[in-house]
């Protein structure tokens, strides 16, 4: 991934529960389907991740990226394990704990341009308390991230919902589960 830690992160999460964090933005634009960035555009990049994961990450993303209500001009992922994000965490944030996902965000206006930080071992807790597969919670992750450049957000009750119920439409879209309205089902 491009991130070299030279710009400050615009977002983080501090809800071990809930992927991403609070965000700027006023309004949620109007979607409009737009085909994928090209894959020079995206790059996703671990070695905590087998060539097949990498490769289900990968196509995932592409097909998800059209349906957000912005449009892409570059995104970098990166999946790492609790030790490196703990780091970065402290690093960007002071708070030397893990978390899901990390965004740094390079504009808040024109095509999105970001970086996310992808917390496996997170993701792997998380899957197993939702009763689905890492992967899945990954693309959670990596869509909760986008969705905050969307100018979406999670700050109060209100705003999780409305973030929760996007986030499970736009997973279902791509063939995954909803994860938050199952998980209203099951409470």
């Amino acid at each position: 991934m491009n991130t070299d830690c030279l710009s400050q992160p615009s977002r983080e999460c501090d809800d071990r529960d809930e992927p991403g964090s609070s965000a700027e933005g006023d309004g949620l634009p109007e979607r409009a389907g737009r085909p994928a960035p090209e894959s020079k555009n995206l790059s996703i990049e671990s070695s905590l991740l087998t060539p097949d994961q990498l490769a289900l990450l990968r196509t995932r993303t592409v097909t998800l990226l059209p349906l957000l209500p912005r449009n892409v001009a570059r995104v970098g992922v990166r999946v790492v394990d609790d030790t490196e994000m703990i780091g970065l965490h402290d690093h960007w944030h002071n708070k030397p704990n893990t978390t899901d996902v990390i965004t740094f965000e390079a504009n808040t206006t024109g095509p999105l341009e970001v970086d996310l930080v992808l917390c496996l071992d997170e993701a792997a807790r998380a899957a197993k308390q939702r009763g689905h597969a890492a992967d899945d919670e990954l693309v959670l992750y990596l869509l909760h991230g986008l969705l905050h450049c969307c100018g979406y957000d999670d700050t109060s009750d209100t705003l999780a919902a409305a973030m929760h119920q996007e986030e499970d439409r736009l997973l279902v879209a791509i063939g995954l589960q909803a994860i938050y309205s199952t998980q209203d089902r099951a409470e």
